[in-house]
């Protein structure tokens, strides 16, 4: 065997010790750049290698294990046996605020990634070496057995072309901002943000990720400022709760559980919005994430240390309200910047031998709905409508909220039908009728097209407005009837 190896790293991480311990088992080194002076600089005897990008084609065949070559300054190269080399750290680059995109072309590592890619390619003959972290577990096997398993190479090449694919992806999202993610080819690097107590059940393993190279942003933008770490299902309540809460200008409490609304209530102040929303659905909100559009107060700290509520997210905290809070056992508290829009968003969903992927609903309530009905909802009719509209929209289909007032009075979602929607919500109303004050109309908002028979339950539960997208073909049936209930759809 070839007692050869090249190095050239970005992260120099571990590679001083990595190339001490190939100078122990009679490894000729050969180096280049930064890190041959690192090398030269710790006394350990190291070639150095030079040559401008891009890399001779001589070089990388040599790098690739096939047959010596001749670098720039006239040092002759072997068939190398062990090649460690890493890139430029382009994603934490870019993720910077101040990165402007006429930067890029200088921090591109074309030259590594060009000797990684040649090692990679014959992994049946070379090491290819891209993580510190393989390192002492190289060093071990060539130590105790005089080289690697064939299925370790290959092993140690698949993590080498995932490397530079994730390299490679991050360049690509960046110049095309993500806006090419339902073309023809689709590529995606995505970096590990944090591991996950579990998944969906606790027997599954789950981690979240963010896109590399973007800035963070999102949940990724998240602090956490009291409390234990997050499972997965604490994500999505967190993403549904502080999305939805974000729809509105006046103060909201919008609590979520199990990835939808549970109860939303648009109240004067932060603490009745709390205790309105705690009071439309005192089951549901039990252990859910209770999400406010701006700073907590104190009053309202106060009203959710009373709560059986697992975390609470919010753009900021005033000192006393976080006090507060942080002094209620097993509550995580998480601080959260106004999320930025962006149109190049997208939901994704696994499937059977494939991905889904859509434009992820960044639309807003901005314009005012056509009214199909001769009545026109009144001033009180329409601010419910508008708070039942913003929360169906996080449901799932087939999904109807009841607003009455300032409140949701009650959520039925991923329904089969729209009349089963219609028929439980009606039904979760009547069961909490005792404890909810009459604040105003009902009202109904549905995330899918009514048919008469659907809209004709809604109307005998008392429902005095509606506001559906339409479209369904008995439309017309449907005004008509609205009409002759005096009622504004």
């Amino acid at each position: 065997m070839e007692r050869t190896a090249y190095l050239s790293v970005y992260d120099k991480v571990g590679v001083e010790e990595f190339a001490r311990g190939l100078a122990e088992l009679d490894f000729e080194i050969y180096a280049s750049g930064s890190t041959y002076k690192l090398l030269a600089e710790a006394g350990i005897e190291a070639e150095e290698v030079k040559y401008s990008p891009p890399v001779p084609a001589a070089v990388l065949k040599a790098l690739s294990g096939r047959f010596p070559a001749v670098s720039e300054n006239g040092v002759e190269l072997p068939r190398f046996r062990v090649v460690a080399a890493n890139l430029y750290p382009i994603a934490a680059i870019m993720g910077q605020p101040e990165f402007a995109i006429e930067e890029l072309p200088g921090y591109l590592d074309q030259a590594n990634s060009a000797v990684l890619r040649a090692a990679a390619r014959d992994f049946v003959d070379v090491i290819a070496v891209c993580s510190a972290a393989d390192y002492a577990p190289v060093l071990a096997a060539l130590k105790e057995a005089g080289g690697l398993e064939p299925a370790v190479q290959k092993q140690l090449a698949a993590r080498a072309w995932q490397y530079l694919a994730a390299y490679d992806a991050t360049v690509a999202q960046y110049l095309s901002e993500t806006g090419n993610l339902l073309g023809e080819e689709v590529v995606m690097s995505l970096r590990k943000v944090a591991d996950l107590d579990y998944g969906e059940n606790r027997h599954q393993s789950a981690a979240f990720y963010a896109l590399s190279g973007a800035r963070p942003r999102g949940l990724n933008a998240a602090r956490l400022l009291s409390g234990s770490d997050f499972n997965f299902n604490h994500y999505l309540d967190l993403d549904t709760a502080y999305e939805l809460a974000q729809e509105f200008e006046e103060p909201v409490c919008v609590i979520a559980k199990h990835d939808r609304p549970a109860a939303v209530c648009c109240g004067g102040s932060q603490a009745e919005s709390l205790r309105g929303a705690l009071r439309s659905e005192p089951a549901g909100s039990v252990g859910g994430t209770a999400a406010f559009n701006r700073q907590v107060e104190p009053l309202a700290a106060a009203a959710l240390a009373e709560t059986f509520i697992e975390s609470v997210v919010a753009p900021d905290y005033a000192p006393e309200a976080l006090k507060a809070l942080k002094s209620k056992a097993g509550l995580r508290v998480l601080a959260l910047p106004a999320p930025v829009l962006s149109p190049y968003e997208v939901n994704l969903r696994s499937v059977a031998g494939g991905l889904l992927i859509e434009s992820r609903d960044n639309r807003l309530f901005s314009a005012e709905p056509v009214c199909a009905t001769k009545r026109k909802p009144t001033e009180a009719e329409a601010a419910a409508l508008r708070l039942a509209w913003k929360t169906v929209k996080y449901a799932k289909t087939y999904a109807v909220a009841l607003a009455e007032g300032r409140c949701v009075a009650a959520i039925s979602a991923s329904e089969s039908s729209t009349y089963d929607a219609v028929r439980n919500a009606l039904w979760k109303m009547r069961e909490k009728r005792s404890i909810l004050p009459g604040a105003g109309p009902l009202v109904l908002a549905a995330d899918a097209a009514l048919p008469l028979k659907t809209l004709q339950a809604a109307l005998a539960g008392g429902v005095t407005a509606v506001i559906q997208p339409g479209g369904w073909q008995d439309a017309a049936d449907c005004a008509r009837l609205c009409d002759e209930r005096n009622v504004a759809m």
